[in-house]
Formats: C-alpha cells, structure tokens, sequence
C-alpha cells in the first residue's frame, strides 16, 4: 500500500530534533518537499495542456536563443531534478514531430507558429503556478526564503571544497 502525503502532512510530521519549533525543522526535508510539490503541481498545470515539463524547458530555452539551439547546445543545457540533458533532447524531438520546432538547413531547431502559440499557453499556466506558489507568501518572503537557501548551498559547497566553474559545473578542489 502506498502512503501519499501532502506537504503540510510532511512538513507536520517532520522529525523536529526534539522541539515543535518550526525553526528547528530538518531544511533539506522541508526543501525536498518543497521542490516536490511545485515539480508535482507545475507538471500538473502543463499536462492539461499536454505538455511535460522536459517540454516546456526545451521550448523556453529555443525560444530565447536568437538563432534557435542545434541538438548539441540542447545537449548542454542544465537541465535540473537529475533527468540529464537527453531529457530535454527527446522533448525537443517530439516538438518537431509535433509541429512546434522545426529544424533549419544547419539543424538548429526554431519555434513554428504553433510552437509559439504553444509557448504563449505554458507562460501563462506557468505564471498561474508561480502565483500558486507564492498564494499568500509576500514578495519579501519569498526572496529571503531563497536567499537562505542559496546561502546554505554555498556555505556547503565551501565546506565540501565544492566550486563551481564558468559552465556552472561542480569541481572538486584539487582537480584539474
């Protein structure tokens, strides 16, 4: 039998290091269910519109290079939640065939008129979930929560000997 929870379930049901202060709550639990919820709720809202988010990605990010992006830059993408750059890849193939990319003579893929369209659709169910999300939190809120988040990923990475070279990558200290 498998047992579901909602975030407010996890989050009440946290181990609390011996305390009920919300302060004291485990932050990489709170975080992981948090990055589960919006990854759920924003996957939902593209589904209605028979969209997967490796699809949405694929498309925003065509839709910003000026001269449309060749499989290989699609290939380097960061593409994040660990589903690896042959996600975006298969997302971008099945907006060819569905007439929303099409590829040029040099094999850059570009948005068709449907493939606009279709975009214009997700920026809005898109911004539908970002207001979801934020509901109630203020603006101010919202960028300390992600601030201290970021901070706490530095301050790791910098515990670990973690840094971060220009394509954004992970090395190690010590290597070449």
């Amino acid at each position: 039998m498998t047992h579901t929870c909602t975030l407010k379930d996890a989050t009440a049901q946290a181990p609390r290091n011996g305390t009920d202060a919300p302060d004291r709550r485990p932050i990489a639990l709170v975080a992981w269910h948090a990055t589960e919820a919006v990854l759920r709720h924003s996957q939902a809202t593209l589904a209605r519109i028979d969209l997967t988010q490796p699809q949405w990605w694929a498309l925003n990010n065509i839709s910003r290079a000026e001269h449309g992006l060749s499989r290989e830059e699609i290939l380097a993408v960061d593409v994040p939640y660990g589903m690896g750059a042959e996600a975006m890849v298969h997302a971008a193939d099945a907006l060819v065939h569905r007439g929303w990319l099409v590829p040029d003579a040099h094999g850059r893929r570009h948005l068709t008129e449907e493939g606009l369209a279709g975009l214009a659709a997700a920026r809005e169910h898109m911004a539908q979930v970002r207001a979801d999300l934020v509901g109630d939190v203020a603006e101010e809120e919202y960028a300390a929560a992600v601030s201290v988040l970021q901070r706490v990923i530095e301050n790791l990475a910098a515990k670990d000997g973690a840094r971060r070279d220009d394509a954004g990558e992970e090395v190690r200290a010590g290597a070449a």
